[in-house]
């Protein structure tokens, strides 16, 4: 025991990304036995190990530091506007382009009530990734890769982390490359937004649950290839929206002149 507290010690991220992958990937074997009809308890992975690891660095004050980030809400209001409205705008600019590279015109009726909406995202928000990952990847493992690199190469090192973490969806058709690409593009821009956001989590869990929602729902009408080429559409964006926040703020830290700067 004090040789794996050792190591976690010396090495803290590594252990938190090990064990975040080993939690996610055991428990994903019964979703996938369900086959995918069951709920997500694995998305919680990422927030488990950023809760055992804080725990074995500095005990209750560490934990605790983890989660007051998460609920903290102080934030200027026009990043929680940018986390929720971003993706929603990014996936209608999407659907609004498919059609003039040759898609069919979109079918609104296939996307669900305001109403069913309404509901399925407040229970996707808690057991479909959201809370689950948000906690580890931005709450505790974004902050260690920020004090030791540059807020680019912290978001690609990241982004790498988190497309490999999503692999076992591949066992039920539901990843890809696509997939992948937009996870490693969404990292800057999350980046960006936690810095923007005086190292606050929640802003963080709203643009991940937006973009996932907007992507399962609004997504909806296309079908077939076209639905395929909406997809890559939508990660087109997202590389342009990431490129665009490198060239406005360069490579160092994301962070605009007024952001409130976080100190660990």
């Amino acid at each position: 025991m004090s040789m794996l507290v050792r190591m976690v010690r010396g090495w803290p991220v590594v252990s938190f990304v090990l064990l975040a992958f080993a939690i996610t990937w055991i428990a994903f074997i019964p979703f996938y036995q369900a086959g995918g009809e069951a709920i997500a308890w694995f998305t919680f992975g990422p927030f488990v190990s950023a809760l055992v690891i804080s725990a074995i660095l500095g005990g209750w004050p560490k934990v605790r530091a983890l989660l007051a980030s998460v609920v903290k809400w102080r934030v200027p209001p026009v990043w929680y506007l940018v986390a929720i409205g971003m993706p929603v705008v990014v996936q209608l600019l999407a659907i609004w382009l498919n059609p003039l590279f040759g898609a069919a015109p979109p079918n609104w009726a296939n996307v669900p009530a305001i109403a069913e909406i309404a509901v399925m995202v407040a229970l996707l928000l808690v057991f479909s990734g959201p809370l689950g990952e948000e906690p580890g990847w931005r709450g505790f493992a974004l902050p260690a890769f920020l004090h030791d690199h540059g807020a680019l190469i912290a978001s690609l090192v990241l982004g790498l982390i988190w497309a490999a973490w999503h692999l076992p969806l591949l066992l039920l058709n539901d990843y890809g490359i696509s997939s992948a690409l937009n996870v490693m593009a969404a990292a800057v821009v999350f980046t960006w937004l936690y810095q923007n956001s005086a190292g606050s989590v929640l802003p963080a869990i709203l643009m991940h649950a937006s973009h996932q929602n907007s992507v399962r729902f609004l997504g909806r009408v296309f079908e077939g290839s076209d639905a395929v080429q909406h997809q890559w559409i939508g990660l087109m964006l997202w590389l342009a929206v990431a490129l665009a926040i490198v060239a406005a703020y360069g490579t160092h830290s994301f962070r605009g002149h007024d952001a409130t700067v976080v100190t660990s």
